[in-house]
């Protein structure tokens, strides 16, 4: 369990938002490029900018994390690693945050200093997932908003790797990176940074009625529960809000500031001010483990910060950074006739020096060491500190240079220091990789042994005898339908699936052990460590679509680890399908969203006492259960299947069915064809 006090880390969307953010005392900011980031909509940060945004989190003593958490295609991955350069060298970053285990790989390869956090896009939540994530030089996990306090101090005591929490913003109803909804209602996809947030929308559930917003969360507000977020193990508590304005960001961030400096919970008026900047309602639903109400409202308006309250702050950040822990450097200075002024400036055995204007002839009273000495210790902002007793001065008599330019020189030569410093720490001596890679990824995949084979996922266990599985090589029921569907599944058929959001590794285990203790001997994973536990047992494994793979790495990562096939994201064109040679969804009602929240299809999410969801915090996921029906209808009078499993994980369903089954072979190579039977 991490004992220090967890680092407060806010957003920013743009340099404003940075700004914000740092005078109200974040210990650490989260931003994006213009590409490869989860929040494209934001203003974000360009070539020059990005520097910019990671020097002035260093001049105040705050970490700036980027994010790269988008899916990466093949063709994409060089702009990737040239972005990676820019950032990891020079004025580093302190991290990357991360979701393609493709990309991040690739990364960590290249620049074995970087430092990678795991996105919650991952939608890994377990130990074994965590050690799946140190395996490919990841330090951080950003666990899923679904989990409870309990879960989330679970996971702190079993693990060395650090946890991320949210604790403030807004909430997506799917599971993070398990969400098709904008993608296919839209052709913007969520995953790539462009969600159009579909769930926003109204809906209606036909004659059941219900809530008009059913999909819409309120927001996460933590605040009333800061000392139990505290003493939860996490390293890092994160705001949410790159689209949100720079009041925001300032308010938000300045009264978790105070939370955890006091170690307390928010009081009554602390809450309604963080309703006044912007709220769709306030849930801890998730936190503790009450689905029941957590449904938003209209947001309300967005706040504003006055210029001069975000300078004052970032200024007095800037000093006490100078006066705690800036770095210690020397300089000499030389003024000689008829040459341009030389400064040198020297820390940690690096030394950089900068030439400045050529001098005058004095007419007046010449410059002297004294007022050299006034221009080069002033070093705010610079992360150094320069004393007096360290500088060298050089000075030819009757001489005179105006203070602007030994100001200008004093500049220019410091910013040549920091990056030359941070370029050393990079390049020279051989930098411990506290992370390291422990998994070889192939630089080919291995040939499969399957080309073309037809494979049926059974939403539920009535599809088997609706549709029939003679023409399937393999069949995959869920867990909790495995012991039924023996009777009517030829065994050398019948594989499993293994439940969505399993935090668990010693309930998941156990359920293993029945499955196998049943005749199950092959799995369909959703996460690295669900591959880790069921190899583990002696199981062959497989990995679904729902890990999002749309680049060659990433499908050969997932085979290094021992997925028997890959099925790559629906996401993908047809002909990128085809070069990769993963697994192929060609037919059925694609699940657009898993949701760990019921919409109530049975009229039971209001009692705790009835609610599932009490299965993940303990209870074994094989206990048969019957499965909840309904749909979703939109605007248009379309309608979306739903389906509440029996963990009361909801699914919803696209609309449409997909039907590929006419073109297999533009699809020729694919190692399976996958089809979804409801």
């Amino acid at each position: 369990m991490n004992k220090a006090m967890p680092e407060l880390l806010s957003p920013a969307g743009s340099m404003e938002s940075l700004r914000a953010a740092l005078a109200a005392g974040a210990d650490a900011v989260y931003f994006g490029g213009t590409s490869f980031s989860n929040r494209m909509r934001a203003k974000n940060f360009d070539e020059n900018t990005i520097r910019e945004a990671i020097k002035l989190c260093h001049s105040v003593g705050a970490k700036a994390y980027i994010t790269v958490n988008t899916r990466i295609r093949d063709r994409e991955m060089a702009d990737l690693l040239a972005f990676a350069e820019q950032i990891l060298t020079g004025e580093c970053c302190d991290a990357i945050i991360m979701a393609d285990f493709g990309a991040a790989y690739e990364i960590k390869r290249r620049f074995p200093h970087a430092t990678l956090h795991a996105s919650t896009q991952t939608s890994m939540s377990s130990p074994s997932d965590c050690d799946a994530l140190r395996d490919i030089g990841f330090s951080r996990l950003v666990v899923p908003r679904e989990l409870s306090l309990g879960e989330i101090s679970a996971l702190a005591r079993s693990t060395p790797t650090e946890l991320e929490m949210f604790i403030h913003g807004a909430h997506c109803v799917s599971l993070s990176g398990q969400c098709l909804l904008s993608a296919v209602m839209g052709g913007r996809s969520g995953n790539r940074g462009e969600c159009a947030q579909p769930c926003r929308l109204p809906y209606n559930m036909g004659s059941r009625g219900g809530e008009e917003y059913p999909l819409s969360l309120a927001d996460m507000c933590l605040a009333g529960r800061m000392r139990d977020v505290i003493s939860s193990g996490v390293a890092s508590l994160k705001i949410e809000g790159r689209l949100k304005s720079d009041g925001y960001v300032y308010g938000v961030t300045r009264i978790y500031r105070t939370l955890l400096d006091e170690e307390r919970d928010a009081t009554k008026d602390e809450i309604s001010a963080l309703a006044s900047l912007f709220t769709r309602g306030f849930t801890d639903g998730y936190f503790v483990g009450k689905y029941g109400s957590m449904s938003g409202k209209k947001n309300s308006g967005e706040a504003f910060v006055k210029s001069g309250v975000v300078n004052a702050g970032i200024e007095a950040r800037v000093k006490k950074t100078a006066a705690d822990g800036a770095l210690p450097i020397s300089a000499r200075f030389t003024l000689r006739a008829d040459a341009p002024a030389e400064l040198t400036l020297t820390a940690r055995g690096v030394s950089v020096t900068e030439l400045g204007e050529i001098p005058f002839s004095a007419t007046g009273r010449p410059i002297d060491r004294d007022a050299v000495v006034r221009s080069l210790v002033k070093m705010g902002g610079t992360g150094f500190s320069l004393s007096e007793d360290k500088i060298d001065t050089t000075i030819d008599d009757g001489l005179w240079m105006a203070a602007s330019q030994i100001n200008d020189l004093r500049r220019r030569a410091s910013a040549s220091l920091s990056g030359a410093v941070s370029t050393a720490e990079v390049v020279g001596a051989p930098k411990v990789d506290e992370f390291p890679i422990k998994i070889k990824v192939p630089t080919s995949a291995p040939a499969s042994t399957e080309r073309g084979v037809k494979i049926a996922i059974l939403e539920d266990g009535s599809a088997a005898e609706k549709h029939g599985v003679d023409e399937y090589a393999r069949v995959y029921a869920q867990m909790w339908d495995y012991e039924k569907l023996k009777k009517t599944v030829p065994a050398e058929k019948l594989c499993a699936i293994l439940p969505s959001l399993a935090p668990s590794d010693d309930v998941l285990r156990e359920d293993l052990s029945n499955l196998i203790a049943l005749g199950c001997r092959r799995v369909m994973c959703h996460t690295a460590g669900q591959v880790y536990l069921a190899r583990g047992l002696g199981l062959v494994c497989d990995m679904s679509m729902r890990a999002n793979v749309t680049n060659e790495v990433a499908y050969r990562y997932y085979k290094a680890i021992g997925c028997e096939t890959v099925t790559l994201s629906p996401e993908l064109p047809d002909g990128a399908v085809r070069a990769l040679g993963g697994g192929a969804v060609v037919y059925g009602r694609l699940p657009l969203m898993h949701m760990s929240r019921c919409l109530g299809l049975k009229k039971c999410a209001g009692s705790e006492k009835k609610c599932a969801l009490g299965r993940r915090r303990g209870e074994s996921f094989m206990t048969a259960r019957e499965i909840c029906r309904g749909e979703l209808i939109d605007r248009k009078g379309i309608s979306f299947p739903v389906r509440g499993l029996p963990d009361c994980v909801n699914v919803i369903y696209n609309s449409v069915v997909t039907d590929k089954t006419a073109r297999l072979r533009e699809l020729d190579g694919a190692e399976c064809f996958v089809y979804y039977l409801m």
